[in-house]
């Protein structure tokens, strides 16, 4: 009996080990600044992959947001958080203005939930670049503005 169960553990352990031989798996990864290869976004924002697909899924990523550039409302499907490495950014809610914003300079952390609308912005003087990281893929939604007063009916209009 305890030959069969050692038998058996061996068996399995040997074909977990076939499985996870088959997949690849990284075991060092250098990527140096000069090879991010970069996306361009909306607004002219950019965003370098370093792992894993924005597109479809999980990734980290650079994320640049040019000197002086401010978003429009928007929103992500999914939460995400960052990092700041370089130049000044701030991120402010649906309903402020941005002037109590808090300022994110380099090593400082921030993090999002999903749907939450919100402008980002950089401070001019030097390119915004954070570090972005998301277990779902990427997407900018533009806020819905709110939908225009109706306008009061012309005489031209009435019948």
């Amino acid at each position: 009996m305890r030959k069969t169960y050692v038998l058996s553990i061996t068996v399995a352990a040997f074909a977990a080990g076939i499985a996870v031989g088959k997949t690849t798996v990284e075991k060092v990864k250098f990527v140096a600044a000069e090879e991010v290869k970069w996306d361009e976004l909306e607004g002219g924002a950019k965003i370098g992959t370093l792992y894993g697909d924005y597109k479809k899924g999980a990734y980290g990523a650079l994320f640049k947001l040019p000197s002086g550039a401010t978003s429009a409302m928007h929103s992500h499907t999914f939460t995400y958080e960052a990092v700041q490495i370089s130049g000044t950014s701030s991120h402010w809610l649906k309903g402020e203005d941005g002037t109590k914003a808090k300022k994110m300079t380099p090593g400082s952390y921030w993090m999002i939930q999903g749907k939450q609308e919100h402008v980002s912005s950089c401070a001019p003087g030097t390119d915004c670049v954070f570090y972005i990281w998301q277990k779902t893929k990427f997407d900018f939604i533009p806020a819905k503005e709110a939908a225009p007063k109706a306008a009061a009916a012309t005489p031209a209009a009435k019948k």
